[in-house]
C-alpha cells in the first residue's frame, strides 16, 4: 500500500492509538433516546450476523512461506450475536482469523461499538486462531513505513473495507432482534483432538508437541493437561434456537502454511452443523495456548477431516444434554490488567529495532521484532488490557486476550465449580503467549513467543477472580 493509501487509512480510523480509546466506563453506556438507533423494547433480545472476511489473493499471510496468500479452500467468517437489555447491547464477535492484535483489533471493535452506539467495551472481538489464516496489526504495519525493505503483515486497504463490512452487518442485524427468554448449557468430551504441546522430557527437558507430527516419542507421549469439554450455550426464544455458541480450548489448525485459506476444523464442523439445524453456531477457542492437535494429527488431509469430525460430534453432544434454564438480565463486568514486560535482552526494545532495520534477517524474525514493537508502543498509550465476564442465570463466558494457557480456564472453572463457565480467548492478541511464570524457567516453545513474563500469570488469574470469585 503506498504512502497516500496509509495517510487515508488513518484520517478514516485517526484515533487508533489515542490515550482515550477504550477509557473504562463505571456501567454501560446505555442507548440514546432521541438520535440515531432507536432502542428496543425492554426485555432481552438477540440477533446473529455473519460478514465475509476473506483476504484477496496476493495479500499477507504472515504463518504461510512465502507469505501471501495463493489460493481460498474456503471462506473466512466474522460470526457474532448481539445482545440487547432494553438498556444498552452487547456484541460477542469471533473472526477466522489468526490474529487480530494493538490497531486491528481496535478497529473492528470501535467500528462495531459505533454502529450499535456502545463504549468499545461492550463488543468482545476473538480469533478462533486458525493459521491459514492472517494475523492483522494494524500498528505494525505502520511501523514498517520507517525501516528498509520492510516486510508485510497487514492489507490496510483490504482490513479498512473488512472492518466497515463487519460493522454494517452488525446494524443490519439491529433490525431483527428477537426475543430470548432461556438460555441452556451444555458439555460433551472431544475425543482425541486436544493433547498439550508442552511435553516433559526424562533429562528434564521441555519438548514442543507442535499441531502436527509424526515423532513417535512426542506421539506416545500422554495428553498431559488439557480441558476436555467442549462446552455450548444456546440462546431460545421459548423453545426455539436462536443461536448456539460453542468453545473448546485447543489450536484448531491441522495443516497449514502453503497460502491456501481456510477456516480448517473449527469452519468446517460449525458450518455443517448450521447447515444441517439452521440455526446460526459461533465457535470461540478457549485458552489453548499451550494445547494443539499434535498427538492425533500426521498433517494429512485426512486427519483434518478425523479431526473436524471429532469436533462437530462434539458439539452434537453437548448440545444433546443441553439444559434449559429462563433468563430474565445479562449481568456484565470488566477489570483491567497490567501484564509485565519481558526483562531478557532479547526481548528488549533496543534488540527488536535492530532486528527490524537489518533487511536481511529472514521475514519471520522482522515481523516478530515488528509486532512486539506495537505492542510496547500500545502499552505506553494504554498500559492495561480489559477482560470480561457475562451472566446469564448460572451460565458465565468469560472473555481474556493472547493466546493463554490452559490453566488459566481450569483456574476460572474451580472459582464456580457449580456453573456452567465458557470461556474464549484470543481477545486482544498483542501480548503472544500468556504463559504460566514456571514456564519461564521449564523452557520450552511458547515463551520464545511471548512478549509479557512473570508476574503476569498472578495478575490475570486475580482479574479472573475479581469477575468469578
Amino acid at each position: 500500500m503506498d504512502k497516500i493509501t496509509r495517510r487515508g487509512f488513518m484520517q478514516v480510523v485517526p484515533a487508533l492509538s489515542a490515550a482515550s480509546l477504550l477509557a473504562a466506563p463505571s456501567a454501560p453506556k446505555p442507548m440514546p433516546s432521541a438520535h440515531g438507533v432507536t432502542p428496543v423494547p425492554t426485555g432481552l433480545r438477540a440477533a446473529t450476523f455473519t460478514c465475509d472476511v476473506t483476504p484477496p489473493i496476493g495479500s499477507p499471510l504472515q504463518q504461510s512461506n512465502p507469505p501471501v496468500t495463493t489460493s481460498v479452500d474456503s471462506p473466512l467468517l466474522a460470526k457474532g450475536v448481539i445482545l440487547s437489555d432494553g438498556r444498552t447491547r452487547y456484541a460477542l464477535c469471533a473472526f477466522d482469523y489468526c490474529d487480530l492484535r494493538t490497531g486491528a483489533h481496535d478497529l473492528f471493535r470501535r467500528k462495531i461499538a459505533n454502529v450499535l452506539q456502545v463504549n468499545e467495551l461492550q463488543v468482545e472481538v476473538h480469533c478462533i486462531h486458525q493459521h491459514d489464516a492472517p494475523l492483522y496489526d494494524v500498528d505494525a504495519e505502520m511501523l514498517l513505513d520507517w525501516v528498509p525493505s520492510p516486510p508485510h503483515i497487514t492489507d490496510l486497504a483490504f482490513i479498512e473495507s473488512a472492518s466497515d463490512r463487519v460493522s454494517s452487518a452488525a446494524r443490519d442485524a439491529l433490525t431483527r432482534l428477537q426475543p430470548f427468554t432461556h438460555v441452556g448449557c451444555g458439555k460433551a468430551t472431544v475425543e482425541k483432538f486436544a493433547s498439550n504441546r508442552r511435553v516433559p522430557m526424562p533429562d528434564g527437558s521441555m519438548r514442543a508437541r507442535y499441531s502436527s507430527g509424526n515423532d513417535p516419542v512426542l506421539v506416545a507421549a500422554p495428553e498431559g493437561l488439557v480441558d476436555p469439554w467442549l462446552r455450548t450455550a444456546t440462546f431460545f426464544n421459548r423453545e426455539r434456537p436462536i443461536v448456539r455458541l460453542h468453545y473448546y480450548a485447543s489450536h484448531p489448525t491441522s495443516y497449514y502454511g502453503k497460502g491456501h485459506v481456510n477456516a480448517d476444523t473449527p469452519g468446517l464442523a460449525r458450518e455443517r452443523l448450521e447447515k444441517e439445524e439452521g440455526i446460526p453456531q459461533i465457535y470461540f477457542t478457549g485458552c489453548g495456548g499451550n494445547i494443539t492437535t499434535g498427538k492425533y494429527n500426521d498433517g494429512s488431509q485426512e486427519a483434518r477431516i478425523q479431526l473436524a469430525e471429532r469436533l462437530y460430534q462434539g458439539m452434537k453432544g453437548a448440545i444433546a444434554v443441553t439444559r434449559k434454564e429462563k433468563c430474565s438480565e445479562i449481568s456484565w463486568k470488566t477489570t483491567d490488567v497490567r501484564f509485565a514486560l519481558r526483562t531478557e535482552p532479547d526481548f528488549s526494545e533496543p534488540h527488536f529495532r535492530e532486528v527490524l532495520r537489518d533487511p536481511n534477517q529472514p521475514y519471520q524474525a522482522r515481523t516478530n521484532a515488528v509486532l512486539a514493537l506495537a505492542w510496547y508502543d500500545r502499552l505506553k498509550v494504554r498500559p492495561t488490557v480489559d477482560v470480561s465476564c457475562y451472566g446469564m442465570g448460572s451460565t458465565r463466558i468469560l472473555h481474556l486476550p493472547g493466546e493463554a494457557f490452559v490453566e488459566y480456564q481450569l483456574y476460572a472453572q474451580s472459582l464456580r465449580p457449580d456453573d456452567f463457565i465458557a470461556v474464549a480467548a484470543y481477545g486482544e492478541l498483542g501480548p503472544g503467549y500468556i504463559c504460566t511464570d514456571k514456564a519461564f524457567s521449564e523452557g520450552g516453545y511458547e515463551p520464545t513467543d511471548s512478549f509479557v513474563g512473570p508476574p503476569s500469570e498472578a495478575r490475570l488469574k486475580a482479574a479472573i477472580h475479581e469477575l468469578l470469585g
